[in-house]
């Protein structure tokens, strides 16, 4: 009996105890363990100090002093969020369903302020072995908040709620487009590479529903997205990507592909690419899907396109060729478990296309490619030479020396650039990786003006890639170039004359948000507008209502 209550006399000590949740069940438990009223009066009275009406108090204040409420609510929510975190503690937390035998009432009603799922999505990625925490996250899924919580990695512990957020982000990748979508795949990649039971059982999901033939190709680039992002966080994925297209049937082609594409190899050799050639080469040749490897065709890519790639044998040229064209130009058709007929019509034409622009590649001859310019202009319309061209001119551009020796208004390998935008939509993205670095890069070897017009030139080739759609990336880029001073005035001037140059009304909403803090900025735009406002700039602002 004494035990019991000396353990109750000490919660009473804790500092203003009386407002604890739980103080009536401790005083029933001290009364029951013979205490009396008027030590619990006491000590009660001793530890009280009246925090929360001080702080009631100090509201009251900063509103006599004129400070708006949102405000000061946000001050306040924010420094007992900070307190929690700082002394949360995951044993006292889990006590809470023992103590309490059922769902605390206040539980439910934080969860429904944005403010406080928040503070649990932090909590929960500290504490992933948090009972309670678990159980909160299942609560914020089960109350239709599924979208917020796809980067929280604890809600991978709980198939059902790891299955909701799956359906929610899947279904919000086929329906969004644009900057959101990036992060939308990217909270996807978090979640699902948080272990390989999570990754597995995504990928087999992707794979039974890209049967489809609605959005079944969108949802194989999905799952191609989230094995590229997997094996560039350290994960090998080539077991179960070749599980899932049924290579492990073919004995020879799985031994081949895994010595090739495993996290520990990533690296081609002679032998295996040989043995795939001489059997996608003979008369029943395997599925082509075997091929349709985004890491393979990388590699081969590299091997055939990369000027640096000097060591490997160039004796197998033909064999790797046959391989990369054969994978992307050969379509198939199934009836269900059986192959009707293989279309070979276009992987001659193919293999010609990348031949020809491999010997140029790997020669890196100015005049040559002068030459066959209008060949290689030609062999661009192919997806595959367009990927290895672009490949072929980043090496040939991070040169440090590559900008002093140009004497065209364009060089060469810009031009194929801009070409390659032209033709293919889906290698936009590509060609943006491209571009940007070349633009941030410093040319110290070049005088200051020349650098200046050296990246204006960049920049002409970023405004053509927006011409040919991929528009609100690009000011994206040249935003946060302007809001984090990455890059000269006048080059952010430059950009912003020639978007109003090829732009007119009527322009989207996502287009106004990020085109109108640049076109509004007196320090980029004021030489571009005129005293009657008849130029371009002030229209587009007027536009957008001033």
């Amino acid at each position: 009996v004494s035990t019991q209550s000396t353990g109750s006399l000490e919660a009473f000590h804790q500092k203003d105890s009386i407002c604890e949740a739980s103080i009536f069940k401790t005083v029933k438990k001290y009364f029951n363990a013979g205490g009396t009223p008027e030590e619990v009066v006491n000590v009660l009275a001793e530890s009280f100090q009246g925090i929360g009406n001080l702080a009631r108090q100090l509201v009251l204040w900063l509103e006599f002093c004129g400070e708006s409420t949102s405000v000061i609510e946000r001050m306040v929510e924010d420094h007992v969020k900070d307190l929690l975190e700082e002394h949360f503690d995951p044993k006292k937390a889990d006590t809470i369903f023992s103590e309490e035998g059922d769902l605390p009432g206040w539980l439910g009603e934080m969860i429904s302020y944005p403010t406080w799922r928040n503070l649990f999505y932090s909590l929960a990625d500290k504490h992933p072995d948090c009972i309670m925490l678990n159980f909160t996250i299942k609560l914020i899924s089960d109350a239709g908040f599924t979208d917020e919580i796809s980067s929280v990695s604890t809600a991978s512990q709980q198939i059902d709620v790891f299955s909701r957020i799956l359906k929610t982000s899947v279904a919000s990748i086929l329906r969004f487009r644009g900057s959101s979508l990036e992060n939308i795949i990217s909270d996807l990649v978090k979640l699902v590479c948080s272990s390989k039971h999570t990754y597995f059982y995504t990928i087999a999901l992707l794979h039974q529903a890209s049967k489809d033939r609605g959005t079944g190709y969108k949802l194989r680039y999905l799952s191609q997205e989230l094995e590229r992002r997997a094996r560039q966080m350290g994960r090998d994925t080539c077991y179960i990507t070749l599980a899932m297209c049924g290579a492990a049937a073919y004995p020879t082609i799985y031994q081949s592909l895994t010595s090739m594409l495993t996290l520990s190899k990533n690296a081609l050799n002679s032998g295996d690419v040989t043995t795939l050639y001489q059997l996608y080469s003979g008369e029943d040749p395997p599925p082509v899907a075997f091929l349709r490897l985004p890491q393979l065709f990388e590699l081969l890519i590299e091997a055939l396109y990369s000027p640096s790639e000097k060591s490997r044998n160039t004796e197998h040229n033909d064999k790797y060729i046959y391989v990369l064209a054969y994978g992307v130009s050969v379509t198939e058709r199934w009836d269900g478990e059986e192959r009707r007929s293989i279309n070979t019509k276009r992987l001659e034409q193919t293999i010609n296309a990348i031949e020809k622009t491999h010997k140029l590649a790997k020669l890196d001859d100015m005049p040559e490619w002068l030459c066959n310019i209008e060949t290689v202009f030609k062999y661009l319309k192919y997806p595959v030479v367009s990927m290895g061209i672009i490949k072929y001119c980043k090496e040939v551009t991070m040169d440090s020396s590559y900008f002093k020796g140009v004497t065209d208004s364009v060089p060469l390998h810009l031009i194929m650039i801009d070409e390659i935008a032209n033709n293919h939509p889906l290698h936009h993205e590509t060609v943006f990786e491209f571009l940007k670095p070349l633009f941030e890069r410093s040319h110290e070897h070049l005088q200051e003006l020349e650098q200046i017009e050296i990246r204006k030139m960049i920049i002409d080739r970023m405004v053509h890639l927006l011409c040919v759609g991929h528009v609100i990336p690009v000011i994206q880029y040249m935003r946060y170039c302007l809001d984090n001073e990455t890059a000269d005035k006048s080059l952010i001037r430059h950009f912003a004359a020639e978007v109003m140059e090829v732009t007119t009304s009527p322009y989207s909403a996502e287009f106004i948000a990020e085109f109108l803090p640049i076109a509004k900025n007196p320090d980029i735009t004021a030489p571009l507008r005129n005293i009657n406002e008849s130029d371009s700039i002030s229209q587009f602002i007027e536009y957008c209502g001033g």
